[in-house]
């Protein structure tokens, strides 16, 4: 048997006998869970504990980029995806939320505001911290192309964002404006 049909039996078994990528090689796990990873959504959705969807992925993905994992990538939020953001909750100050396990548009924000890179990000920049600063923007209610490209519509969203805080509006994405993405601050209300 070849070296490569050898790789692509190992990488599919598990997908083949429906066992989770977290009982899998950390390879074919990693491998696995990257490809059914969609971080990008045309919006972020409201989710409650027992769902099952497209979102619920992507915030099994998002638990997992910040290390709050392993949690399996199978869009079910079940009892795993819950011990994973009961890792956030359970920090919030005043103490948990009356439904912290609910997903809303200020988890999302935070979820991808707590990964941008600890430097200053403004127009001209380019790549995948630009990206994350998309999705948050997206998530706290920004309309805007998750493209990678900060240029002036992002300027002008994070400028929004920014008024929507109560901040100087520079268009640039400074420790302060990462403070208020990583705490999950929203445009208009906490839906």
């Amino acid at each position: 048997m070849s070296t490569m049909l050898r790789r692509l039996i190992v990488a599919l078994l598990p997908l083949a006998l429906a066992v989770p990528a977290a009982v899998s090689t950390p390879d074919v796990a990693e491998a696995s869970s990257a490809a059914r990873c969609q971080r990008t959504l045309p919006s972020y959705p409201i989710l409650h504990l027992g769902d099952r969807s497209r979102a619920v992925r992507t915030l099994q993905c998002s638990l997992n980029d910040l290390g709050l994992g392993p949690v399996v990538v199978d869009g079910f939020y079940g009892r795993q995806t819950r011990k994973a953001v009961w890792q956030i909750v359970k920090n919030f100050e005043g103490g948990p939320p009356a439904h912290p396990f609910r997903i809303n548009n200020g988890m999302w924000t935070l979820l991808f505001g707590c990964q941008l890179p600890d430097h200053q990000l403004s127009e001209g920049d380019h790549g995948h911290a630009v990206v994350v600063l998309q999705r948050a923007l997206r998530a706290a209610g920004g309309t805007i192309v998750v493209d990678g490209d900060f240029g002036p519509q992002t300027t002008a969203v994070v400028k929004q964002y920014q008024k929507a805080q109560g901040n100087t509006q520079t268009g640039r994405v400074d420790e302060s404006t990462r403070f208020i993405l990583c705490m999950g601050g929203v445009i208009g209300q906490l839906n």
